[in-house]
């Protein structure tokens, strides 16, 4: 973890700053090892410091690498004030987007030497780069995702509903060795496909529909995400087609995906051959995000930010039609950046599933 902080306090000159405050749980856990629901990382140029309550002071000893624990006694704020470990006096970085605006106003109340700096993902564009034991997490939590898919796929019939198909997922990911799911499953059957994030309801799977399966896990901190689209009975010509222009656009990416690439331009591959098909206004989300700790982390793959992919960098592949009123279609791998090249990490096959 030290070198994790070692590459934070390197942004600090580029942030003109001395210090920086963590509060985003994801980023703490990133920098300091820490996986429980409280706590705040304190880092200077000198010296870093863990600041958590009463309930995880057995916890911090087993987890947290390269700072000094604090137990506080009341809040945060008022530790800055009182312990004379915390007292500092220069310009502090903190996560903007993550710190409300009562925390920030009783920090400058706490410390009153200090100007405070806005900052906007400084972490996670540090911890969008894995190294190798964060790639050997990813890679055994997309493995089991790939294994519980292809068990819950045989139990896909007319009759069963969505929730009960998303409770399979849970269940079997839990059963193989999981800590949770990196998100709620979505399982969107027939016309509710149309719906990219459509979390499962009561509708039951009938003939012909497609079946939107977007799902993942946690293992040792670190999330899978993968979605499959299958087909319940003989697919129509319409299924096939739309189908096939997913998987074109999808594979396209996935082959144009390396180190150095502008993520608008890998998010054009795919979206200029669903335009090309007629079907643009029918896909509205972006290509892809990065995997990491978070399910969604950067860098984002996307037509509205411009990103450089980096080596080791981790991110989703998954371009989608979606037709209201009839159904949609999304296929996602995960993959690793490389030079020249990416490897792809989902093993399930994109070819149409029917069942």
């Amino acid at each position: 973890m030290d070198i994790r902080i070692a590459n934070l306090r390197s942004k600090f000159e580029e942030l003109k700053i001395d210090a920086f405050i963590s509060g985003r749980l994801s980023n703490v856990r990133y920098l300091c090892g820490y996986s429980g629901s409280n706590g705040l990382l304190f880092v200077t140029k000198d010296n870093s410091y863990f600041l958590t309550d009463f309930r995880y002071q057995e916890q911090v000893k087993e987890e947290v690498s390269g700072a000094e624990c604090i137990i506080i006694k009341t809040d945060f704020p008022a530790e800055f004030k009182d312990n004379p470990k915390l007292k500092f006096k220069g310009k502090v970085g903190i996560e903007a987007p993550h710190i409300t605006f009562d925390m920030y106003s009783k920090l400058k109340e706490a410390m009153p030497d200090c100007e405070f700096v806005s900052t906007s993902n400084v972490v996670e564009m540090i911890s969008s780069v894995k190294d190798e034991g964060e790639l050997a997490k990813i890679r055994k939590a997309v493995e089991m995702t790939d294994k519980v898919f292809a068990e819950v796929v045989k139990l896909v019939k007319p009759g069963v509903t969505e929730r009960e198909l998303a409770a399979e997922l849970v269940y079997r990911h839990l059963k193989h060795g999981a800590s949770g799911d990196s998100f709620e499953a979505i399982v969107g059957s027939g016309y509710r496909g149309a719906l990219p994030h459509g979390i499962a309801s009561d509708k039951k799977i009938e003939k012909g529909d497609f079946i939107v399966f977007d799902f993942g896990c946690i293992y040792q901190g670190y999330c899978s995400d993968m979605t499959r689209t299958i087909v319940v009975g003989e697919p129509s010509k319409k299924h096939l087609e739309v189908y096939n222009v997913v998987k074109q656009a999808q594979q396209a990416a996935v082959d144009a995906c390396k180190a150095g690439m502008n993520t608008k331009v890998l998010d054009a591959v795919a979206r200029d051959i669903i335009k090309e098909a007629g079907y643009g206004d029918n896909y509205g989300h972006g290509l892809g995000h990065g995997l990491g700790i978070e399910v969604h982390a950067e860098p984002r793959v996307t037509f509205l930010v411009e990103n450089t992919l980096q080596v080791n960098q981790v991110i989703t592949i998954e371009p989608g039609i979606y037709l209201s009123g009839w159904g949609g279609v999304r296929i996602e791998d995960d993959v690793v950046v490389k030079e020249g090249g990416c490897e792809i990490l989902t093993n399930t096959t994109k070819e149409l599933i029917v069942v």
